[in-house]
């Protein structure tokens, strides 16, 4: 095992918590179901950095039948960018961990382009050296293009990487491309199974 490649949302950094939820629903200004569903049905092309966030936030008003002025707009990118940058600080730990061990890090995080870019200057995220966005890429998990990519860039063989991410689904692709995967639940688990994959060098 010479490379630990690391999803970001749900992994590195938690999952956008209820309080930031609740603010861009308030912003919005519609129900929250309506606005969660445009939400996510918009987001995969805005993670591939087909649109930019003005696009993204003007067809989720279009699916909500909403008019958002420019100032909502505005409010509802930076609240969305701020709500993904809460720290899994055991995660945060373990990698610090990790890179003392010698081991290379990488991220492969579904991302636009506002929110790589925030993810860039932050200071916990300084070990992970090799970082990968799914808006830089034109493609995102569980696409096994962005796998293959990953690997070319980092002249790594598929075996000689672990890839780790909440969602099972991009586990499985990375899976497929001949990965060695894990499902994270939390990095107490996920140390614990790093340490086996170790062991079984």
């Amino acid at each position: 095992m010479r490379w630990i490649i690391f999803d970001f949302a749900g992994v590195i950094g938690r999952h956008q918590p209820q309080s930031a939820r609740d603010g861009m629903v308030a912003v919005a200004g519609v129900e929250s179901g309506r606005f969660w569903a445009a939400y996510w049905d918009h987001r995969d092309p805005y993670d591939r950095g087909l649109m930019t966030a003005g696009d993204f936030w003007s067809a989720v008003a279009k699916t909500l039948e909403a008019d958002f002025p420019a100032e909502t707009t505005e409010e509802l990118i930076r609240l969305d960018i701020t709500s993904w940058l809460t720290p899994d600080l055991a995660t945060v730990e373990l990698i610090a961990r990790l890179k003392s061990r010698g081991l290379g890090l990488a991220l492969l995080s579904n991302a636009p382009h506002e929110l790589a870019d925030a993810l860039e200057d932050l200071p916990w995220m300084a070990d992970l050296e090799h970082r990968f966005f799914s808006s830089r890429m034109a493609t995102s998990k569980p696409s096994p293009e962005i796998y293959t990519a990953v690997l070319a860039s980092l002249g790594a063989a598929a075996g000689d990487c672990v890839f780790v991410d909440d969602r099972p689904p991009n586990v499985t692709a990375a899976e497929a491309v001949g990965m060695r995967a894990l499902v994270f639940t939390d990095a107490g688990r996920l140390d614990e199974d790093l340490a086996r994959l170790l062991r079984e060098r």
